[in-house]
Formats: structure tokens, sequence, C-alpha cells
């Protein structure tokens, strides 16, 4: 935001904004305070407020503004951070009154992306969303700088100081969205080529910090970061799932998700969150250890639906089974499994399987020597079971195909299938 700003420091206070007639939903301190956490604050105090409806100045009134200048002065706090998003005047009216910088809950998100954020996408995403959301934002704080005089011989008092932001910050957005552009194709050849080869895709999605990565580590044996802390994984990666059969399967981890989860994100990872929308199958992890499993749900379902994913097929994971056993006498609709313990893990393995492939059929066909393409594609989709060289050079082939597949090369391909 373009104007003068009180220093960011450490020392803070969480301030928890409901309004009676806009939300239903109670305080979350728990979910604000590890936000907090994850973003590196120190959390000194923590607060609360419920009107009917925003004050027009400051949004929480001026008599909540006079207890928190009493809890900053005796704290000695530096940063005021709300759960409630705030209009630009709001806030800068706010930093007057407190003398303190003040931060909205979307802001917090971004800061703790921008240091989660490791690959070169993930970066260019980060810096799309805070510009997305600093145009937002511009308010006239260069009074001094308030037009821009022109030049000898020009009349006019010349273009506002906002007008020359606003023109500067869309051109930033614009070479920002060039070079995420150039990211994106060569994410979208990928999948392509993932297509091609006819190689299922699985997404793990879960509200945040539910154990997706160690998950992800206990399926594909690979070794990502995982930390008990919200957005501890931002870029996704794909390894492949490890498993007796030869059949190629991929796991994506991916972002988790979060309440309310802001409109400048969504945007910004879209091509992430294609992903998840791209998938054959989704695995729903969830903290079996959570007291607010149902809000939780219908958290991720709400971003499943706002990307287009709700209507995937979906297995549902509970997971840290091993802090909460009783979980599974209530819920034999999903898999209970402990990714930390590797409880339920080749159950868990095997029910994707099952999704993925269900029923296979033996077939026999027959590629001519000029059909190496073919020969080549079956290879990739991990299908042939045995392979028999002719005198003439034709190939004669037993296939293990899903019913989707058969079909696929039979019409694609015009393979010649013989069950």
């Amino acid at each position: 935001m373009f104007f003068d700003r009180p220093s960011k420091g450490e020392r803070t206070i969480l301030l928890s904004v409901r309004f009676d007639k806009l939300s239903a939903t109670d305080h979350d301190l728990v979910e604000f305070s590890q936000l907090a956490d994850s973003a590196g604050l120190a959390v000194i105090r923590t607060h609360s407020v419920r009107r009917e409806a925003p004050h027009p100045a400051t949004c929480i009134g001026p008599g909540k503004v006079s207890e928190l200048q009493d809890a900053i002065r005796l704290e000695k706090l530096d940063l005021l951070v709300l759960d409630h998003e705030l209009t630009a005047s709001q806030q800068r009216k706010l930093e007057l009154e407190l003398k303190v910088r003040v931060m909205t809950r979307t802001e917090l998100i971004l800061h703790v992306f921008e240091d989660r954020a490791q690959t070169h996408e993930g970066k260019l995403q980060v810096e799309l969303a805070m510009l997305s959301h600093a145009q937002s934002r511009l308010v006239r704080g260069w009074t001094h700088l308030d037009r821009q005089r022109g030049g000898i011989g020009l009349r006019g008092v010349g273009e506002t100081q906002i007008s020359l932001d606003k023109r500067m910050l869309q051109k930033r957005v614009q070479v920002t969205q060039a070079r995420l552009k150039k990211v994106q194709q060569q994410r979208d050849r990928q999948r392509q080529q993932r297509t091609r080869k006819r190689v299922p895709t699985v997404a793990l999605v879960g509200y945040t910090n539910a154990g997706k990565s160690t998950l992800f580590n206990a399926l594909t044996r690979a070794n990502v970061y995982a930390d008990d802390r919200l957005f501890a994984t931002l870029d996704p990666t794909v390894r492949r799932l490890e498993a007796s059969t030869e059949q190629e399967i991929l796991l994506v981890d991916t972002v988790g998700f979060i309440r309310d989860l802001p409109v400048e994100l969504v945007a910004a990872f879209r091509s992430t969150l294609e992903e998840v929308t791209r998938a054959d199958l989704l695995l729903h992890v969830l903290d079996a250890t959570e007291p607010k499993l149902d809000e939780i749900c219908q958290a991720v379902k709400a971003t499943l639906e706002q990307i287009g994913a709700a209507d995937l097929p979906t297995i549902t994971v509970f997971n840290k089974i091993d802090l909460a056993p009783d979980i599974a006498l209530r819920r034999t609709d999903a898999i209970c499994a402990s990714a930390q313990n590797r409880i339920g893990i080749e159950a868990l393995r095997d029910q994707i399987l099952n999704n993925l492939y269900g029923l296979h059929q033996r077939y026999l066909t027959e590629l001519k020597p000029n059909e190496g393409k073919i020969r080549s594609l079956l290879y990739d989709m991990h299908v042939v079971e045995h392979e028999e060289i002719c005198g003439d050079g034709s190939s004669r082939f037993t296939l293990n195909l899903k019913a989707d597949q058969a079909s696929h090369l039979v019409e694609t391909y015009k393979l010649r299938l013989h069950g």
C-alpha cells in the first residue's frame, strides 16, 4: 500500500471480529493464533468483539479502539491483526488512532504464503496475489505528491499520485501474469503428457495442517517437507505411488485449504489448484483429532466447489487415528490411518487401486512392425503382461486392461482386442 505506515514488529495483539447480521460463526481464536504462529508473530494478547454492524470509520467502534489503545500501551505491542476485512480508509484510520501497524486476515495469509513459497511458480503466484490485493488498497496517503505538475509549456495540474500508483501496479500485475503464464504452459505440457500416457493422478486435499504431506510421504516413500504448522506445504509436489502392482499412479500433494480462503489466493493459485480439478481421484484428508470436523468438512467442500472439483471421486481418510482411535468405530465409511505410524497405509493403497482400476480383464492383441508408437504407449500405460515377437516382425501382446482403458485404445488407436 502506498502510504506511510507504522513499522511492523512481532509483538502482536489478535482481534477476532464478528457481526450478528453478517456472520453466525463463532470466534475461532485457536486457528487465528495458529495462523499468526505460522507467520512468525509473537501473540501477546487476544481480544474479540461482536457488533450489530461495522463502524463506518474503524469497523470496530470507538469503544474498542480506546480499549486497544490501553492494551497496546500497557503491553508495548506493535502489531494488530484482525480476522475480518477492512476497507483501506478503515485500516488507515485504525493505524492513525493506535499508532501501530494494522493487518487483516488476508494480509496475514499472504505473509505466510510469501514465506512458504519455494519454487519459481509459487513465488510468482504469491506475488500476483499480493499485487491484486494491493490494487484494492490504494489510498491517498502521499498528500505532498497529490498531483504531478506538468513540464514547461504544459497546462493543467497533471496526473494524480493515486493514478500513477494504479498504473504502476497494473503494469507489475501484467508483467507477473506474463511470467506466470510461461510457467503454467510448462505445467500444462506435463499434464498433457500424463494424459497421453493415461497415467492416473490422485490429489491429496484437505484442511491445512491435517497431515497431508506426512501421508504423502508414507504413500510414496518421498521426503517432502512436513511440519505441524498451517500452510507448511505451498508448492505442489508429484511423486509415484509406491505399490506392488506395475500400474503407475501419480500422487499430488497440494496446498491446504482454510475457511474463507481469500479470493486473491484462489485466483493467483488457479494453475496449482488445477492439479486438483484434473485429478482422477481425490484423497480428502481429515485430522481425526479435530473437534470441529463438520465445520472443517464444509470448508473443504466449499473450496472444492469454488474451483470446480466437488464432483470428483473421493476417498475420505481420517489421519492421526492413533490419537483418536474411537473415530474408527463411528466412521466406517472412510479409511482410518496414521501416516506417522504407518497404520492403515496398505489398506489405503488397496482402496486407491480399486477406485482407479477396479476389475481388470486380459486381452490379446497383435501389432504390426510399423506400429511402434502404440507399442510404446502400451508400455507407458504399464498394461503389458507378456509380449511375443513373431517371425515377420509383428508382436503378440497379453494386456491387463480396465474397461475404460480398453475402450480408449479401441476408439483412439483402433486397436483390435480379443478377450
